[in-house]
């Protein structure tokens, strides 16, 4: 579907298009845009998965998140903020208000902070061992999260995590650049 085939939230759709769990891809500002329905709530978020570019329309609603189909990386629809490896980046989110029988969605929401914790609610410091994604999804989460303390990952490999999947097949292949290979960058 064309982007001018999709509805543009902004001009607002009938909150009966959308049944209770259901999804709707649209547009704001020429932005794909996923519209969710929970219950009498509704949730815009950017219509694709942060790690490898999923239709989250094509993916499941399960209570408040949107998973990918695939590779079940899984997003708040409160706060698009990544809760399940293997996406590390939030997914966008947008302001939405109901007038009547119509839902309208503007603004894109600034993200929101990290989380502060208690410095003696935790260990001064965690080790990590695995340099690999789990293991960056792991220093990740526990940084969005709020931890504060030392982080090390102990690992056999001399370069930071990288996305092994794109190095195996596509950087071998030649179809994939060297700047792909990276999850983050070094600093």
């Amino acid at each position: 579907m064309s982007d001018s085939e999709k509805p543009d939230f902004k001009n607002g759709v009938p909150t009966a298009s959308i049944p209770d769990n259901g999804k709707l891809l649209g547009v704001v500002e020429g932005e794909e845009v996923l519209l969710v329905r929970r219950g009498t709530q509704f949730f815009a978020v950017g219509a694709y998965c942060t790690h490898y570019h999923g239709p989250l329309a094509e993916g499941l609603v399960v209570d408040y998140e949107v998973r990918c189909p695939w590779h079940h990386a899984c997003f708040s629809l409160h706060t698009g903020e990544a809760l399940r490896a293997p996406a590390l980046d939030p997914i966008p989110c947008w302001h939405v208000e109901q007038a009547g029988e119509k839902i309208f969605v503007k603004q894109k929401l600034t993200p929101s902070a990290s989380k502060a914790v208690s410095p003696t609610a935790h260990p001064t410091s965690i080790i990590i061992v695995g340099g690999g994604a789990a293991g960056l999804a792991a220093a990740d989460m526990l940084r969005r999260q709020g931890y504060g303390g030392s982080l090390t990952m102990i690992s056999a490999d001399n370069d930071p995590p990288c996305d092994r999947p794109n190095l195996s097949k596509d950087f071998l292949a030649g179809s994939a650049s060297a700047d792909w290979i990276p999850l983050r960058p070094p600093e």
